[in-house]
């Protein structure tokens, strides 16, 4: 069932082999639910946070992606990269999903994409988490995947208690998911 979601400057293109595919930040799911969680807490501003994409691969299991679009934006990102502040925002964002999924299919049990997602949450089934960079401080190709692969290493860690197969990928590097291809939206990259 080929799938398109734009998300961040990016078109992800989810081929044949994934069952389902959608932008859950935008989902009815997410806005019905989880995301009615919010206030304020000991004078501290409280919300849920959700992943942009959840998709099921016939062979690979379940994915939670998160894109970011950091290009143009350097100076004020620059620190929450290299700080591996990006990757606990996106594990935030993996364990308030994780939460928000189980919630929809106890809510909604005759719905079967609910029930497929849910299964694909067993123990034993694949979870791979991606966070999607897109990043002008990546400029020397040499030093691309090492930065990647350091940033990887923080979301592995922040990711532990889930048991998850975790990627940090970009346009910049080769594309390890199967039948999904990305590319740039017009005008991607420009300030």
């Amino acid at each position: 069932m080929p799938t398109s979601i734009d998300v961040e400057n990016q078109h992800f293109a989810f081929g044949d082999a994934w069952r389902l595919a959608f932008k859950y930040d935008d989902s009815a799911l997410y806005r019905r639910g989880p995301e009615r969680l919010k206030g304020e807490l000991e004078g501290h501003s409280q919300a849920t946070r959700a992943v942009d994409v959840v998709a099921l691969h016939q062979a690979e299991g379940l994915l939670l992606l998160e894109a970011k679009d950091c290009r143009g934006h350097e100076i004020a990102n620059r620190t929450r990269i290299r700080s591996g502040g990006i990757a606990l925002e996106v594990a935030l964002k993996v364990r308030d999903t994780v939460a928000g999924l189980l919630g929809a299919a106890r809510n909604e049990p005759a719905n079967t994409m609910l029930l497929e997602v849910f299964n694909a949450l067993r123990q034993g089934q694949q979870l791979t988490v991606v966070l999607w960079l897109e990043d002008d401080a990546q400029r020397d190709p040499l030093m691309v995947k090492p930065q990647l692969q350091a940033l990887n290493a923080v979301l592995k860690k922040h990711l532990a208690w889930l048991n998850v197969k975790s990627l940090v990928l970009s346009s910049r590097v080769a594309n390890r998911l199967r039948d999904l291809h990305v590319s740039n939206l017009p005008g991607a990259g420009q300030t």
